[in-house]
């Protein structure tokens, strides 16, 4: 099994096992990282992690923000930009930019089967705050390796 679709697998398989301490820990894990990801940067007021079916697996959103909502809004507006583009033969998609007269969103693939997306303040520094959405999704990624690993019985 290649590390791909153990990656894929593991959003699954964690959806289909309800409420393991396995979702526990990489939700945790997923929570810590885009806590950190928000404190670090003065642009990004929120960020959220969502599988491709819509639900979201890590989030530290601005009071207000219904997490289900945007979880759900982000998964498809990633799915359609990735059926735009391959209508287009445009290669696949690497970020879909949604600029705002109060600010911005900004949603990544974070692997095959989740995406992160990060809400800006007024005019951010686009360079920066994409830097830092592609340092979180390569970290992103790796978590997601290792809990593949470890349902998988391999150590990561």
């Amino acid at each position: 099994m290649t590390i791909e679709r153990d990656i894929s697998s593991l959003v699954e398989r964690i959806q289909s096992s309800g409420s393991s301490a396995l979702s526990d820990d990489f939700r945790a894990q997923l929570d810590t990282l885009l806590r950190e990801l928000v404190e670090e940067s003065s642009d990004i007021i929120g960020a959220l992690v969502t599988s491709s079916d819509g639900h979201a697996w890590g989030q530290v959103l601005p009071p207000g923000f219904d997490g289900r909502r945007f979880a759900a809004m982000s998964s498809a507006m990633m799915a359609l930009s990735d059926t735009l583009a391959r209508e287009a033969k445009k290669g696949p998609t690497v970020n879909v930019m949604v600029e705002g007269m109060e600010g911005n969103i900004y949603v990544l693939h974070a692997g095959k089967n989740l995406s992160l997306t990060v809400f800006t303040n007024i005019k951010p520094n686009l360079g920066l705050t994409l830097a830092q959405a592609r340092r979180a999704v390569d970290r992103i990624v790796i978590q997601a390796r290792e809990a593949a690993e470890r349902i998988a019985g391999v150590k990561p």
